[in-house]
């Protein structure tokens, strides 16, 4: 086949594609989860309201509902075993769009990605998580995120765009969130320990929430 039209039928095949998929109208849910009724107590951590959003990043992220925390496993006055959760929250996800991955917002700002893997939860729930230590000069934090939504977890980008784009032609609610908990290497924790921790007992409690159970 010559070049000029492998390359033109590549191109078609991508402009349909891309049609196809915006053309396909995400669903909302009927009644929309209260992403915020998230307990605030996860046995042994206990949360407080974290500090809002900057406006330009609640912007960037456009999410329908924002979720920032801050978990404790001892006291909050020993930020030693303590982690940052954060919901982004969408109701009508389009494929392609929304729900920022942290693949791509990290490097873009300054934060070097030096270890990352996909890690199979404790607990039973058999969920699945990106897990990443990411580094900016002499900082150093551990961090996992995934994309939940009321029916499954999903640790990967293609993956959730594969199940957004199969609910919506199935005319099922594609509302999800993109997931993300971080704690910092403070020399007297194992950071990444407590982020996996934390995100095995956040699991089955935020199914819940987006359930309306």
């Amino acid at each position: 086949m010559r070049p000029s039209i492998r390359h033109g039928l590549l191109a078609l095949a991508f402009l349909a594609t891309y049609g196809f998929t915006h053309a396909v109208a995400p669903v909302a849910p009927s009644v929309p989860p209260a992403i915020a009724a998230l307990p605030m107590t996860l046995v042994p951590w206990s949360g407080v309201e974290a500090p809002p959003l900057e406006p330009e990043i609640a912007r960037i992220l456009a999410a329908d509902e924002y979720v920032r925390r801050y978990y404790y496993a001892g006291s909050p006055a020993d930020s030693r075993e303590a982690v940052e959760m954060d919901i982004s929250y969408y109701a009508q996800p389009r494929v392609g769009a929304n729900m920022h991955s942290p693949l791509n917002c990290l490097p873009g700002n300054g934060w070097k990605i030096t270890k990352i893997d996909t890690v199979t939860l404790a607990g039973g729930s058999g969920a699945r998580v990106r897990a990443l230590t990411v580094a900016r000069g002499r900082h150093q934090v551990a961090m996992a995120y995934w994309f939940q939504s009321r029916d499954r977890v999903v640790s990967g980008e293609a993956s959730t765009r594969f199940h957004l784009l199969a609910d919506a032609l199935q005319r099922k609610p594609t509302d999800a969130g993109l997931v993300r908990v971080m704690a910092p290497f403070t020399g007297a924790t194992a950071a990444e320990s407590l982020v996996l921790d934390f995100a095995a007992r956040l699991v089955p409690e935020l199914t819940k929430v987006l359930r309306g159970v």
